[in-house]
């Protein structure tokens, strides 16, 4: 059986796939790698990002979120998760390699001169400022390690693409969730 695990860039629509697909984990790193305070602990994900002072490091990770990861590709899932740098090297590739046979691993990144309108899609749907600022710092050099890191499939999304479009221009197989019918 073959597996996969997409590291694609925030914001490319990750949490919709998982939405809209049954074999689509959206795998966020977030629970894992941090302890929330209890006054946001239940807040939703977005709103929780970028609440820095209200949260501490989770001695666990990345440990807890490899086990968590390989046990789900394992199951048959496409596991999807960002690409940021602590994720990208979380993912140690021998580590996933000796515990997952057959396993693709494809980045997905925005264009270099994209980055605006991932700023409009973190507003949409509820970042912090906090949140953006850091994806303004670090969005050069993430586009530089896609470009320069090697042995990964890459796929680059256009503007106004979303990940569900560029996984199937890609070839990746997914599966639509079914709907119950309403008698």
């Amino acid at each position: 059986m073959e597996k996969i695990l997409i590291m694609a860039y925030m914001g490319t629509g990750k949490t919709e796939l998982e939405k809209q697909y049954e074999n689509v984990v959206d795998f966020d790193f977030q629970d894992y790698k941090y302890i929330y305070d209890l006054s946001i602990r239940q807040l939703p994900l977005e709103q929780r990002k970028g609440s820095t002072h209200l949260r501490t490091e989770n001695p666990d990770y990345p440990q807890n979120f490899l086990r968590d990861a390989i046990h789900l590709l394992n199951a048959g899932k496409i596991v999807v998760s960002p690409f940021i740098d602590h994720v990208f090297d979380a993912y140690d590739q021998f580590v996933i390699q000796e515990n997952c046979e057959n396993l693709r691993v494809i980045l997905v990144a925005p264009r270099r001169d994209n980055f605006e309108e991932y700023v409009e899609r973190f507003r949409n749907r509820g970042n912090r400022e906090a949140f953006i600022a850091r994806r303004e710092k670090e969005f050069s050099g993430l586009i530089d390690l896609f470009e320069q890191v090697k042995g990964y499939e890459k796929i680059v999304i256009k503007p106004l693409q979303y990940l569900s479009e560029a996984l199937e221009e890609y070839g990746i197989s997914l599966e639509k969730k079914r709907t119950k019918k309403i008698k």
